[in-house]
């Protein structure tokens, strides 16, 4: 019997891994990937990390996060963001597994840890919000239920994955993470130009750059 780490982290890079946000610590003159921005919280709590490319990264990237110990798998014909999850999904061997996507660098590591213990006994655990929506895309999973529904779904839809399974332990967003993440900057995604350059704007009045 081999080793296998108690927790994985599964990160879709789908877009935005590449987008550059100024270098946090001791040399703003050079700049970070939103993907090691978010690779900073994962790899405190997370044992193994698997990052899915839909695309070739360029060599500087796959250096700048060679240095998390992550193993980088490239899915050049991904048809779809469940597709990518389920390929790091089954090339996991822990238990319980963290779901997300590159564009969200500013995840908070307690509000992670969290997640992964309030997972413990179910086959999820997932953030909602008081108007009952759900974050399926940071979220822990056990593998196993996760590879067993996903494989049979013909829909790219996380929802639906959730949908099947049968113990969900639902994470109040306001109650239990907030304490964690006063300002849940763990939800902040950048899907556009316009929260690139809200990123940007944290960063800069956070660190005094």
């Amino acid at each position: 019997m081999g080793y296998h780490p108690a927790r994985s982290a599964i990160i879709a890079a789908w877009g935005k891994e590449e987008d550059k946000l100024p270098k946090r610590f001791l040399q703003p003159e050079e700049e970070s990937t939103v993907l090691e921005y978010l690779l900073d919280a994962v790899w405190t709590v997370a044992d193994s990390i698997y990052v899915i490319f839909k695309r070739e990264p360029n060599l500087k990237l796959i250096e700048a996060i060679s240095t998390f110990g992550v193993k980088i798998i490239i899915e050049n014909q991904a048809s779809s963001l469940l597709s990518s999850l389920l390929t790091g999904f089954k090339a996991s061997r822990s238990e319980y597994c963290l779901v997300l996507r590159e564009n969200t660098p500013f995840l908070k590591p307690s509000v992670l840890h969290m997640l992964f213990e309030a997972a413990k006994g179910y086959e999820a655990a997932l953030p909602r919000w008081s108007s009952g929506k759900l974050e399926p895309l940071l979220a822990v999973y056990r593998r196993k239920s996760f590879i067993t529904v996903s494989s049979k779904l013909q829909q790219d839809d996380l929802l639906l994955v959730v949908d099947s399974l049968y113990s969900i332990r639902y994470i109040d967003v306001e109650r239990e993470i907030k304490p964690l993440d006063p300002d849940l900057e763990s939800f902040f995604t950048i899907k556009s130009e316009e929260d690139l350059a809200k990123a940007k704007e944290k960063v800069t009045l956070k660190y005094k750059i």
